[in-house]
């Protein structure tokens, strides 16, 4: 039974698509496009009419979800439309979509991350594998001391701490300013352990980056650049099972016509150019980029901006080795990445002129009307007050903070389906967009029993047959052939 308010593990998800595809056998079919390095299966669904022609001889368009480990309401969406999709077969928009097309979904490209931060309620970008340095670095160990099933902060009461309570709302710390000298003041840390070699100087809890620095979306071969100088990209391109199999499997698969990656937060519909200036773009690509995104925008409320010019993390370097740029730049698709999840709109926060600004530069205000939200609408569940707690090596300290996995970062499951139910039907969209090339025949006789053939072949999608303006120049896409 599909639970579309649900979180699935990597099992419950087996199950069910396993049972769902085996109740449509005429509609869907199931397959592991690679092994995780923990066993798992990346598993890819086929959707489409098999009475209608075969899958990889018709225009098709690939989703997948849950690149990074944490950021699992994708996952929940690619489900939500695959359960959709073959819950509606005789919607007639369904059967057409389904007899001309074919839609491939990963619902989980990452499924050992996605396990560890299902399991653990803890952060890790991509893999626990050990990335860049092959021993961790000394420093905090993040994980759940006192028990309570979540790694939330600790903090500190301490002379010398960089942080103060707010003063409209106590629960909250804020940044300690020059001017603040009336206390307490706080030092602030992550819920963990620290290595002996580091407790001789707390206030130090990390040396080095995270040892699990892999980030799966700058392992992809388009500018791809080594870890000195792009955090996470890995040792080389694909060097990770789980990219190369989505590689591996789009090169082997040349139907497919558009892209969709969906990862968390921030509500947006990211597309290329993560790494220049949309001025050198083909007019046309951008155009299509634009009309696309703008469908995205109105049935989910979502954006559709540039990377490079809105998204950027910092603007004076790009970024490179990601998915959707790769799809674009060599693969030759229109392809997008859907930052699912607002909360700085359900907490009525007032737009910023950089959607990243939400997070990356958030105001007291801000923090404040979270936690209103919180409050008024997750009844207090996304946020656990700060409590003392005997910590084994600190001695008498606070936990407490946002169980940030399932309120910042992931939807609660309650707002799941409204999510799933608006970025689903875009997707559907999306895919309709494919070019659809059709061949009439018509024959008609002349004198002594000849009769003359006429074929005419024409296109009845949205797109070209070449897809984009890039592929045509870059030579992504072949010439059309015509057996009689």
């Amino acid at each position: 039974m599909y639970r579309p308010d649900h979180y699935y593990l990597h099992d419950e998800m087996t199950e069910f698509l396993r049972e769902i595809v085996g109740a449509h056998p005429g509609f869907a079919s199931l397959a592991s496009i690679g092994t995780s390095p923990e066993g798992r299966d990346i598993w890819l669904v086929t959707l489409t009419d098999h009475g209608s022609g075969a899958a990889e001889d018709k225009p098709a368009y690939w989703i997948d979800a849950n690149t990074h480990a944490s950021e699992v309401a994708g996952n929940a969406v690619a489900l939500y439309t695959i359960n959709h999709v073959l819950e509606n077969l005789s919607d007639p928009a369904t059967a057409e979509l389904l007899r001309t097309r074919t839609l491939y979904i990963v619902p989980r490209l990452n499924p050992d991350g996605a396990e560890y931060c299902l399991t653990q309620h803890h952060y890790v970008r991509s893999a626990r594998r050990l990335h860049p340095d092959p021993e961790p670095s000394p420093g905090l160990i993040e994980q759940d001391v006192d028990g309570d099933g979540y790694v939330l902060q600790m903090r500190i009461e301490a002379p010398d701490g960089a942080w103060r309570k707010s003063e409209t709302e106590p629960r909250l710390l804020v940044a300690r300013m020059p001017w603040d000298t009336t206390g307490p003041f706080y030092h602030l840390y992550a819920e963990g352990l620290f290595e002996e070699a580091t407790l001789a100087d707390p206030r130090m809890p990390m040396s080095g980056r995270d040892p699990h620095g892999l980030d799966f979306n700058r392992n992809y071969p388009w500018q791809w650049r080594p870890e000195h100088d792009q955090v996470g990209a890995g040792p080389y391109p694909l060097s990770e099972p789980e990219t190369r199999a989505a590689v591996d499997f789009l090169i082997e698969h040349p139907n497919v016509c558009g892209i969709m990656s969906y990862h968390t937060y921030t509500g947006v519909l990211l597309r290329p150019y993560g790494d220049r200036a949309d001025t050198t773009m083909p007019p046309f690509d951008l155009a299509t980029f634009e009309a696309i995104g703008k469908r995205c925008e109105d049935l989910t409320g979502y954006p559709c901006i540039s990377v490079f010019h809105d998204f950027a993390y910092d603007p004076t370097k790009a970024i490179g080795g990601v998915f959707d740029d790769w799809a674009y730049e060599a693969y030759g698709v229109h392809a997008y990445t859907m930052e699912l999840w607002d909360p700085q709109n359900k907490a009525g926060l007032e737009p910023k002129k950089k959607l990243l600004d939400h997070w990356m530069k958030p105001t007291e205000e801000d923090l404040i009307k979270y936690l209103q939200w919180n409050d008024a609408e997750l009844g207090g569940e996304g946020f656990v007050d700060w409590h003392e707690f005997e910590h084994p090596q600190l001695g008498r300290i606070e936990i407490g903070g946002w169980k940030f996995m399932f309120t910042l970062r992931n939807p609660p499951p309650k707002y799941l389906e409204e999510i799933s139910a608006s970025s689903c039907a875009f997707t559907l969209d999306h895919a309709r967009c494919a070019p659809l090339p059709s061949l009439s025949l018509r024959s008609e006789p002349v004198e002594g029993g000849v009769h003359r053939v006429t074929a005419t072949m024409r296109n009845d999608g949205f797109l070209p047959t070449y897809i984009t303006a890039h592929a045509k120049a870059r030579q992504l896409v072949r010439d059309l052939h015509l057996d009689i």
